[in-house]
């Protein structure tokens, strides 16, 4: 009878062992690609986004706008709070108070790595979300040109 329990308890417990060993894989994967992603964006905010906003930056600041550009990193707090990676360019128009300022940002959505482009006042809604393999030099290009044409409207 004792080797019966022993048999029986060891597949038991091997077949448990198992399926933890897969969960916990499954999860060291996800926090891997997790990294993955981040990183690949610090990557692109570095070489990418960054330079063309300021190149844009300069270019409105020649004409007497102030421009501001700010960046955060990814993030998880207490209480697993998350903060997003991203970059903003903040313009304000010349003449313009500040409490009118604009702001085009560019931002992970680490969950279903995804890159969120919003462009135009605080809270408003999303431009657009695409794979980070779509984000390059001339997608950021256009919004750009597409961000200040919608402030120089007016």
């Amino acid at each position: 009878m004792a080797d019966y329990l022993r048999d029986e308890l060891g597949k038991l417990l091997n077949q448990y062992d198992e399926r933890r060993r897969a969960v916990l894989a499954r999860e060291q994967q996800v926090k891997d690609e997790d990294a993955l992603f981040i990183t690949q964006f610090a990557e692109l905010r570095r070489s990418v986004i960054r330079p063309a906003f300021e190149t844009a930056g300069a270019m409105l600041a020649e004409r007497g706008h102030k421009v501001t550009i700010a960046e955060q990193e990814f993030c998880v707090g207490t209480g697993a709070k998350v903060t997003e990676a991203e970059i903003s360019l903040r313009i304000v128009v010349s003449g313009a108070k500040e409490e009118n300022a604009r702001a085009l940002s560019i931002s992970t959505r680490h969950y279903n790595k995804m890159v969120w482009i919003n462009a135009g006042k605080p809270a408003e809604g999303a431009k657009g979300t695409y794979p980070l393999e779509k984000i390059d030099r001339h997608r950021v290009e256009e919004e750009l040109v597409r961000f200040v044409a919608g402030i120089v409207a007016g």
